[in-house]
């Protein structure tokens, strides 16, 4: 390398150093070449795949009439011979009073310059753009300069993908980063115009375009959710799968559709995109293994060749996550219908079967008061077996009405104050049947200043279960139940010496009709009744339970 280009290469490597970000490289660049070369301005042109055009990026020393005339103009395939020549590897120089062609004589002109150098920056076969130099007055530029900027441009051709590659990679971190945060806004938004306005904002924010329609399968259509112009006029976007459009093409195809250019493309002549008029369109399939969702579609109003690679892989990702977000709520809301139709069979059912059992249980203690003559003793014993199984399916109906009024937020519950020693007799009495015959004892621990906000009835439900259940699962030892008052709050425990709840079912035993295998396990519902009746009166249910070591069921109420 000769002197002149290592003197200037030295000056362009010295000035960049501290440089911070691309474009700061860039205008570095064209600073230090006027200063060493030397000469009066240069700019720097950057080589669009995207829009295939030279377009000017930094500069320094040029008028601010001059950069504006070319600002508006740019170098296009086409616009101007200086594109064939850099795209061809091949440096040019113009000079006033030389023999040039018209153009070369009118980009003379237009730089207001007196000879002007043009020099493509190259590197590994790659165009990075190109490098302008100019001299105004009587000044022209000699061979020699010439020389020095072919030598040095693939040194600086280098020097700026480098730059670019930094700053590329930056942007992409700082774009993934935006879009995990916006994944998790779209994967928590409580329904579908959440996640459609999400989207919305992902469009504008992510890919700097005029937003992002999303447009969900209907019957044999996809249909627009009104969102940020998804409509026209009035009228919700409404596409029918038949239809030739970017946004069925993409859904068939289940691919991200890109489509720069929308004006030159068959779509834009299609009927069924009349009304539609944006300069280019993405758009990306939602669908899973369960099958297709509908669309997400990006659209651009200004620029033509708006979307690129990385813009078609985020689109992919955003559509996953979008993909996944609908499903959720399409479940949920399906599992929501369903478990309000479940609830509503359970009341009707129960409700149903609660008075012929009623009328059975009237009848047997008719018999049994022998209203209609005298029994004997096995007759006895036999009603009274009845009896009781009648009123175990009896209390199993209701805690099914229970059940079934909570989740329907039918259940009523009033809040007053409820002193827990008053129910201890009845609570006593219960226990003295329930155990009777083990060696279990029934302990209490209840001061009579332990004061609840509660509904008194549903209290006693929620204390007659849980020792129920520990009754049930207790073979010896003791039942103990203690209450105390702590600040705002009553604590409640009721815990036994049992075998422990199955580890099978631990994780779910609050769920209905999750019961262990052991013959004595009941219905299942129990235990959820309890917390959900405790949630209705704004407290609180936790369990700890260990094999062989019993269970221990702690409730926490507002204190009176």
């Amino acid at each position: 390398m000769d002197p002149r280009a290592s003197r200037v290469l030295g000056a362009v490597v010295e000035a960049i150093g501290d440089a911070q970000g691309y474009d700061a490289v860039l205008r570095r660049i064209c600073r230090a070449v006027v200063e060493a070369l030397p000469c009066d301005q240069a700019t720097v042109y950057t080589w669009s795949k995207r829009r295939r055009e030279y377009l000017p990026r930094a500069d320094h020393g040029t008028p601010r009439a001059v950069i504006e005339r070319f600002l508006q103009r740019g170098f296009s395939y086409g616009g101007h011979p200086v594109v064939a020549e850099l795209s061809g590897g091949r440096t040019f120089l113009v000079s006033r009073g030389a023999s040039n062609t018209p153009a070369m004589v009118e980009l003379l002109a237009n730089s207001e310059l007196s000879s002007l150098l043009g020099v493509p920056l190259i590197y590994e076969s790659q165009p990075e753009g190109a490098l302008f130099c100019g001299v105004r007055g009587a000044s022209v530029l000699d061979a020699g300069t010439v020389d020095a900027l072919r030598h040095v441009a693939p040194h600086v051709a280098l020097l700026i993908r480098n730059a670019r590659l930094e700053t590329e990679t930056a942007r992409l971190a700082a774009r993934r980063t935006w879009l995990a945060s916006c994944a998790a806004l779209i994967l928590g938004a409580p329904d579908v115009l959440d996640v459609a306005t999400l989207l919305d904002e992902a469009g504008r924010e992510l890919f700097r375009t005029g937003g992002a329609w999303l447009l969900l399968c209907e019957d044999d259509a996809l249909v627009g959710l009104g969102v940020r112009g998804a409509m026209r006029g009035s009228e919700v976007i409404r596409l029918r799968l038949t239809d030739r459009t970017a946004s069925t093409d993409a859904l068939r195809a289940r691919q991200v559709l890109v489509v720069n250019e929308y004006a030159d493309s068959p779509y834009a002549a299609l009927a069924a995109g009349a009304g539609f008029h944006p300069a280019s369109v993405l758009v990306a399939p939602l669908a899973d293994d369960a099958g297709p969702l509908g669309v997400l579609m990006l659209h651009d109003g200004v620029h033509p060749r708006r979307f690129g690679l990385t813009d078609e892989e985020d689109a992919r990702l955003l559509a996953a996550i979008a993909t996944a977000a609908l499903r959720k709520l399409f479940l949920v809301r399906s599992l929501t219908r369903a478990n309000h139709a479940k609830s509503d069979f359970l009341a009707s059912v129960s409700h149903d079967l609660r008075t012929p059992l009623n009328i059975i249980t009237g009848y047997a203690q008719l018999l049994q008061e022998e209203t209609f003559g005298p029994i004997t003793a096995e007759q006895g014993d036999a009603l009274g077996r009845i009896q009781r199984t009648v009123a175990d399916q009896v209390t199993l109906i209701n805690d099914l009405l229970d059940l079934a009024r909570i989740e329907q937020g039918a259940l009523r519950c009033t809040s007053e104050p409820v002193s827990l020693a008053t129910l201890l007799p009845s609570l006593h009495d219960m226990m003295a049947v329930l155990l009777r015959g083990r060696p279990v004892r029934f302990e209490t621990e209840v001061p009579g200043d332990v004061v609840a906000v509660a509904d008194p009835e549903r209290m006693r439900q929620v204390l007659v279960n849980l020792l129920a259940n520990a009754a049930k699962f207790t073979n010896e030892g003791c039942v103990r139940l203690v209450a105390e008052s702590r600040g705002r709050s009553v604590h409640v425990t009721v815990s036994d010496t049992g075998p422990g709840i199955e580890a099978a079912v631990r994780d779910r035993i609050l769920e209905p009709f999750v019961r262990g295998s052991s013959p004595q396990a009941g219905s299942g519902l129990g235990l959820a009744i309890v917390a959900r009746l405790l949630r209705v009166m704004g407290g609180e249910l936790a369990i700890e339970s260990a094999p062989e070591r019993g269970t221990h069921v702690s409730i926490d109420l507002p204190a009176a």
